[in-house]
C-alpha cells in the first residue's frame, strides 16, 4: 500500500513558510501539513493556493496555531474556523489539540470537535505529551497522553515523540488506536522524557516497526514528519535540505 509522506512546516517555523514549502518540493516529499501561527501567510485561503501551485505539491493536512494566532480567536473557534478553511482548499486532514487537563473533555467533544466536524474534514485528536506539573484541584487527564484517553474519540492524530515524552509503547499505542488513526507525526526521541521530535532513526523508538505496521494495514492518512528545526541542522539551508 502506498502511504503519502508528507512535511510540517512547523519543522522549520523560524524559516518564511513558502521557503520551506519549495524545500519540501524540491526534496520529495508528497505534500506538505501547513502549521498555523501568527502570520498570515499561513491563514490565507488564495496565498495557501497559490503555493500549491507554485511548488506542485499538495496541502494534505492544517495544524491550527498553538496560540492565538493571526485571527487571535480562542482555540475552540478557531479550531472550527480552521475547519472551514480545509473544507474550501480541499484539505483532507486537521490537527487538533484537547484542551488541557482540568478542563472537561467531554463537553468539548460534544461541542467545539462536532462542528469542527460538520464541516466534511477529519478532525484528527492528537495523543498529548505527558504533563509533569501538578496542580490543585485539577483533574488528573493528563492532557490525553494516554492512548485510553483517545479510545473512542473518533480520529486521531498518532504523534511518536509525544508517545516517547510520555512513556508510552509505541506498538501498544498503534495496537489499540489504528482503527482511529488518520494522521500520523513521525520523529524520533531518547526516551529522556521531553518532547524532542528528533531524526527517526536518532533516538530509541520503534519507528521501522511501526511503520511496517502501517503499511501492512488499510492506513489512508498521511505520514507527516514532525521535526524541531535544530535536529535538522537550522540554520544552514544546505544541510537542512539535504536532511529533508
Amino acid at each position: 500500500m502506498s502511504v503519502s509522506v508528507i512535511f510540517s512546516t512547523g519543522s522549520l517555523y523560524p524559516f518564511g513558510l513558502s521557503r520551506v514549502y519549495g524545500w519540501a518540493a524540491e526534496a520529495g516529499f508528497d505534500g506538505v501539513e501547513i502549521m498555523m501561527d501568527e502570520r498570515w501567510d499561513t491563514h490565507q485561503s488564495a496565498y495557501l493556493s497559490g503555493l500549491v501551485e507554485t511548488h506542485g505539491i499538495p496541502i494534505l493536512a492544517l495544524h491550527p496555531p498553538l496560540y492565538r494566532g493571526a485571527w487571535n480567536l480562542e482555540p475552540g473557534e478557531t479550531l472550527v474556523r480552521v475547519a472551514g478553511l480545509a473544507r474550501r482548499l480541499s484539505v483532507p486532514a486537521i490537527v487538533a489539540h484537547p484542551p488541557a487537563p482540568g478542563r472537561p473533555l467531554a463537553c468539548w467533544v460534544e461541542g467545539t470537535l462536532s462542528k469542527a466536524r460538520e464541516q466534511g474534514v477529519a478532525v484528527c485528536v492528537e495523543n498529548m505529551p505527558r504533563n509533569t506539573k501538578r496542580r490543585l484541584f485539577s483533574v488528573r487527564r493528563g492532557s490525553c497522553h494516554r492512548p485510553e484517553d483517545l479510545v473512542g474519540l473518533g480520529d486521531v492524530t498518532l504523534d511518536t515523540s509525544h508517545l516517547g515524552a510520555s512513556g508510552e509503547d509505541t506498538m501498544r499505542a498503534w495496537s489499540l488506536l489504528k482503527g482511529q488513526v488518520r494522521h500520523i507525526h513521525l520523529s524520533d526521541s531518547r526516551l529522556s522524557g521531553k518532547d524532542e521530535h528528533r531524526l527517526p532513526g536518532n533516538g530509541k523508538l520503534p519507528l521501522q516497526e511501526l511503520l511496517a505496521a502501517v503499511v501492512e494495514s488499510d492506513y489512508s492518512g498521511a505520514i507527516s514528519l514532525e521535526l524541531k528545526p535544530w535536529p535538522l541542522g537550522a540554520p544552514d539551508p544546505e544541510t537542512i535540505q539535504a536532511r529533508m
